[in-house]
């Protein structure tokens, strides 16, 4: 296995965790200056660094905690409340940075005056990259790992995340997926659609192969399975899917006007 220590810098510790996240950043970044000159929603590239500073920095950084912390983990952090923001503990929750860029996007939009949906279907194109690095991440630091591999046909996939038990490499299977997102996203623009259907054909997509995904992962512990079958990630990701669904009705039938 790789160390999750990408290099040391004197007491300083660079991981490649930290590296994934900086190297998400970046490539959206590049992303969307592409995309924004094929249908124009922001005014410059300044205005896509700065909007992506406060999309990365309070939508998906404390998003993401403060999901892990409610949907994961919350008994744990009401007893210990000064770790909620400890992000160098590990935790994140990708829906819950979903809510936090949901809620920092549609501030921006009205403070900027910028068609909320316009901006969000773009965002949606390069978003659906966002995840490709840091599951890799999730790999190397043995975390969100898969489940436990019982056929023997299965074996020449496991990996051992240092329990001794063959488990399969799940978070490589949630890497390509968002990589198969992201292409199944550009291929829609591809096709100039209507403002909002890329925003929920992201939500669509992602959470049917997140949903399908998650079998082959081992559920948080602290939560285990849900009906005896789900995990979380699963729920949150089957709803996720419902609002796409609606949304895109809802689209159809003109009834969304958010601007």
């Amino acid at each position: 296995m790789i160390d999750p220590i990408a290099f040391q810098i004197g007491p300083v510790a660079v991981r490649w965790y930290g590296l994934a996240y900086a190297a998400s950043l970046l490539i959206s970044i590049g992303i969307l200056i592409l995309l924004n000159k094929k249908r124009p929603v922001f005014k410059n590239n300044d205005q896509i660094f700065d909007f992506l500073f406060w999309i990365f920095l309070i939508g998906v950084l404390l998003g993401g905690r403060l999901g892990y912390v409610l949907f994961y983990n919350l008994p744990y952090y009401l007893d210990y409340p000064g770790k909620i923001l400890a992000l160098w503990e590990g935790g994140m929750s990708f829906h819950g940075g979903m809510i936090g860029t949901a809620i920092v996007a549609y501030v921006l939009a009205k403070k900027h005056k910028i068609d909320l949906f316009n901006m969000t279907d773009l965002l949606a194109v390069a978003g659906g990259l966002v995840t490709v690095l840091s599951r890799i991440a999730n790999f190397i630091n043995r975390e969100l790992y898969g489940r436990v591999i019982e056929s023997a046909q299965w074996e020449w996939l496991g990996v051992d995340f240092g329990d001794g038990l063959l488990r399969f490499p799940s978070q490589l299977f949630q890497s390509a997926g968002a990589l198969g997102l992201f292409l199944i996203l550009l291929f829609i623009f591809s096709r100039k659609p209507n403002r909002g259907v890329l925003t929920f054909s992201y939500f669509v997509f992602y959470g049917l192969i997140r949903f399908i995904l998650e079998f082959w992962r081992e559920p948080d512990v602290q939560v285990g399975f849900i009906f005896n079958f789900f995990t979380l990630g699963q729920l949150l990701s089957l709803a996720m899917t419902l609002v796409g669904f609606g949304g895109l009705i809802w689209l159809r039938k003109g009834r969304f006007d958010i601007r």
